[in-house]
C-alpha cells in the first residue's frame, strides 16, 4: 500500500510540473468507442483512463467530440493542474465548439 502510495505522489509531482499554471493534458475517456447496445459495457480496466486522474486528484472535464468510424462517441477528458478546473471547463468549451460536441449515432433497426 506504502508503495503505490508513493508511485501516486511521485506521478502527482510529475504532473504538476509538467502541467505549470495553465497547461493541460488532453487525454482519452475510454479505451474504446461507446459500446452497442445491449453489448456488455463493464470490462476489466475500462475505466483506467479516468481511474488515473481520479486518483491523481485532478480536475477534469469530458468532451464528447462527434462520432468515430465506426459512427459511435467517441471524446477526451480535459486534465488540468490542482485548482485548475475553470480552465479544463474553458478548453473542453473550445473542444466542443470546434469538433461540434455530442452528435446522435445512427439509429439501427
Amino acid at each position: 500500500y506504502h508503495a503505490m502510495v508513493r508511485q501516486r505522489d511521485e506521478l502527482l509531482t510529475e504532473f504538476k510540473a509538467m502541467l505549470g499554471d495553465n497547461g493541460v493534458f488532453i487525454y482519452p475517456t475510454h479505451p474504446t468507442v461507446a459500446p452497442y447496445h445491449n453489448e456488455p459495457i463493464v470490462r476489466a480496466l475500462n475505466f483506467s483512463y479516468t481511474g488515473i486522474i481520479n486518483v491523481l486528484g485532478l480536475p477534469s472535464t469530458a468532451v464528447p467530440l462527434g462520432l468515430g468510424r465506426e459512427g459511435l462517441p467517441i471524446g477526451v477528458q480535459v486534465v488540468g493542474n490542482v485548482n485548475q478546473d475553470r480552465l479544463c471547463l474553458a478548453v473542453a468549451c473550445e473542444l466542443e465548439r470546434a469538433f461540434g460536441g455530442w452528435v446522435a449515432p445512427e439509429v439501427l433497426a
